[in-house]
């Protein structure tokens, strides 16, 4: 009976799904545009995530070479991620990946009119 038992829990911890890991990273905008929304997605997966606020508020917009934190979850051993920014003007650009795992401050920008991400 308690093979059994143990068994069924192993099981169990088999079944239960991936859980997601907080992170966060402070975004530096030098886009030259107002930013009303970030979102990040595993590097070529277009699954995007919104910047995570507390429950209740909206995302305050990043003026031009403002900063802010942001915050989404990271499953799996992922460590490239893009940035997509929703500009005021409802224009939006996807930032090439950057290494989230050793990136802390990520800035994004346009170089010869073409997005741009670096991060350190």
């Amino acid at each position: 009976m308690r093979y059994a038992m143990a068994v069924a829990v192993a099981m169990l911890g088999f079944a239960t799904p991936a859980w997601a890991d907080a992170w966060n990273f402070i975004l530096t905008n030098s886009t030259g545009k107002e930013i009303k929304l970030i979102e990040v997605s595993p590097a070529g997966a277009s699954q995007w995530q919104p910047n995570k606020v507390e429950e209740g508020e909206k995302p305050k917009p990043i003026k031009v070479a403002g900063r802010t934190t942001i915050h989404f979850d990271k499953t799996g051993t992922q460590c490239k991620w893009e940035v997509k920014a929703t500009f005021a003007d409802d224009s939006s650009a996807v930032f090439p990946a950057v290494n989230m795992c050793d990136a802390s401050f990520v800035t994004i920008k346009y170089v010869n009119g073409a997005p741009a991400a670096t991060g350190s």
